[in-house]
């Protein structure tokens, strides 16, 4: 039986994503991997990390995608140049400077293309995976895509599910949170978003993969040095100057 990896949010910790991929994981090319969005942002090289993806791909691994609010806000500023300042403000500029480019629209095609075709959710046997979750109480749950980028802490309806559990990221939750409702099956939505971005904070700061197959996971600690939260003045700075 093959097994079906499950990463949380990358938020360009290229050399993390590496690591626990070719060291940690090391899956076979027969394996389904699935991400939760965020590739991108806030990190120190989203475009080393959708290059990784990218050659990952190239090479016969079986790879998909959904959609983060991140790639969104990329997407937004790129159609909206009103919306830039929203994206550059959560982790944006990171993005630009990965790139090596001054606006969103700079960056090359292909991976815009890449980022607006993610779907909002994917549906497996036993699972669904979405970056943030559903919102119940909307008519239909599927069709309300903003919830799927940015809800959180919401009342499950298993019905509508059809009795699957909800895999998702979106909201980082401390390392024994996330362990605790694995161990004890806790509940329909299960958050494997550990921060990886965020290693000041206590208990985060780890790249958490999970497997669907057994519910297994694997924890690797965030090898990449950027400072995401305390570079907050560079950020303003570039709004003050823009």
């Amino acid at each position: 039986m093959r097994d079906k990896y499950v990463f949380p949010d990358i938020h360009g910790c290229i050399h993390t994503l590496q690591y626990t991929f070719e060291k940690i994981i090391c899956p076979k090319k027969t394996d389904e991997l699935y991400f939760v969005g965020d590739f991108i942002n806030k990190g120190p090289d989203s475009k080393g990390v959708l290059d990784y993806i990218f050659e990952l791909i190239r090479s016969g691994y079986h790879i998909q995608s959904v959609r983060g609010n991140h790639e969104q806000l990329l997407l937004n500023a790129i159609e909206d140049p009103e919306s830039t300042d929203d994206f550059i403000i959560r982790g944006g500029l990171e993005t630009l400077e990965s790139f090596k480019v001054k606006k969103a629209d700079d960056i090359p095609d292909r991976y815009i293309q890449y980022m607006s075709t993610m779907p909002y959710y994917i549906e497996l046997d036993d699972y669904f995976i979405v970056h943030a979750g559903f919102n119940f109480s909307s008519p239909d749950p599927f069709q309300d895509t903003d919830s799927m980028l940015t809800i959180r802490d919401y009342p499950v309806d298993a019905e509508i599910l059809k009795y699957k559990k909800i895999i998702h990221g979106h909201y980082a939750r401390s390392l024994e949170e996330i362990l605790y409702n694995l161990m004890e099956r806790n509940g329909y939505a299960l958050d494997i978003d550990n921060g990886c971005v965020y290693t000041h904070r206590e208990g985060m700061g780890n790249m958490l993969v999970l497997n669907l197959k057994d519910l297994s996971y694997h924890i690797q600690p965030c090898l990449d040095t950027h400072d995401y939260e305390n570079s907050a003045s560079k950020r303003r700075h570039y709004q003050d100057r823009s």
